[in-house]
């Protein structure tokens, strides 16, 4: 488990640059990216991470029994929903938050669309609407909510589509992304990483996201360093 904070980035870049001749950013670029590869386990299938992010990452459970939670409309399902179940992809989906038609075409894809740390549940009308838009800050002048979900919106902003999630799920999408662009060599358009970083900011790493990253690290072996750290975001000066 490898975990650094700000503070000893800047103290290891200091040391570095007497003994290198690399730029501050390709130091930062490759010692985060060594950073999303330490440990990795990657999973090869990905019915077996649906069921890891139903049945043991987004599992809940209180009076009435098990239930996971979508992140774009905050819906509790519980039909079919427990350690040992799956709830059907008719009410309940996984989300890529990387889309998977922008995947590195490169590496192996098994590996990009079962790396949990990018896998979300959704209700499944909200993971159809999104697709693979880019995330976008939209307003009601050029939005409308996704049907069935009053959190989150779908439209144009700049004539180009996007999706916008609720504002509690705004930053753990940046951080998914950073963690994803760094892993995998894929780059984030400009566009979308204007508004990530400002989502970063925004939305805070909470107990919920720290969870997840650590039962995360239980199963595949890797850590995603933004949520450990989340003002390391800003020694990447592009994703």
């Amino acid at each position: 488990m490898k975990r650094i904070s700000k503070t000893l980035m800047i103290i290891s870049l200091f040391v570095f640059s007497f003994s290198a001749q690399a730029s501050p950013d390709e130091y930062y670029r490759t010692e985060l990216t060594s950073m999303t590869r330490d440990g990795h386990r990657p999973l090869t299938s990905y019915s077996q991470a649906r069921q890891y992010i139903m049945q043991k990452v987004h599992l809940k459970k209180d009076n009435l029994g098990y239930y996971v939670e979508d992140v774009y409309c905050h819906q509790s399902f519980r039909k079919r929903v427990g350690p040992n179940n799956m709830p059907s992809h008719q009410d309940v989906n996984i989300e890529h938050t990387w889309p998977q038609s922008r995947f590195n075409t490169s590496r192996s894809k098994s590996f990009q669309k079962a790396d949990l740390h990018h896998l979300y549940p959704t209700q499944s009308r909200a993971n159809s609407t999104r697709g693979n838009v880019i995330f976008q800050e939209l307003n009601a002048q050029n939005a409308e909510p996704v049907n069935g979900c009053d959190l989150s919106l779908s439209g144009y902003a700049n004539g180009t589509r996007g999706f916008e999630p609720p504002e509690d799920h705004k930053g753990n999408v940046a951080r998914a992304l950073f963690y994803f662009s760094l892993r995998y060599d894929l780059r984030i358009s400009y566009t979308e990483e204007v508004i990530l970083r400002a989502w970063n900011n925004s939305d805070p790493v909470d107990d919920d996201e720290r969870r997840r990253n650590d039962i995360i690290e239980q199963i595949q072996g890797n850590r995603n360093p933004f949520i450990d750290d989340a003002e390391l975001a800003d020694f990447i000066s592009d994703f």
